[in-house]
């Protein structure tokens, strides 16, 4: 008999770079914990098997953070991504432009042009450029109240 994958809900794959950064943290620090309970912590850390597994995601796992710290994630609060996420209820965009908007943060009209679908079609011009002061407030912990 063959197993069916089926999507339960389909807007569970997406993810901010923030909530990525906070979920790699977390695990990190669970890590870190799990290992300091164990006798001789780093012994686990030999080259066979599963301990190469581990080895690997941490890797990964250091990369990642290395990257998100970097990016507009690391300024960037719950708190403020939620209050975007309201003011661009009237803009009537999809889940997947939101997303963007929240990652890579546009700075011009050409870069909001690539994320939004149609833009001049579904924006006028005002909107266009409201919808760029609201991402430049995003990740500046002073303007999170801006955006509501």
């Amino acid at each position: 008999h063959t197993r069916r994958m089926q999507v339960i809900d389909k807007s569970a794959g997406h993810l901010t770079n923030f909530e990525v950064a906070s979920l790699l943290q977390r695990q990190v620090r669970e890590r870190r914990a799990a290992e300091r309970k164990m006798p001789l912590p780093g012994a686990r850390r030999s080259v066979s098997g599963s301990c190469r597994s581990l080895q690997d995601v941490e890797v990964i796992t250091e990369q990642a953070t290395g990257y998100l710290d970097k990016a507009a994630c690391a300024a960037q609060s719950r708190e403020g991504i939620a209050r975007f996420i309201e003011a661009l209820q009237r803009f009537q965009l999809t889940r997947a432009e939101e997303l963007m908007l929240i990652n890579s943060r546009p700075r011009s009209l050409v870069e909001l042009h690539l994320i939004v679908e149609e833009c001049e079609e579904r924006m006028q011009e005002e909107e266009m450029q409201e919808l760029l002061s609201l991402c430049a407030v995003l990740d500046s912990p002073v303007g999170e109240a801006a955006a509501s």
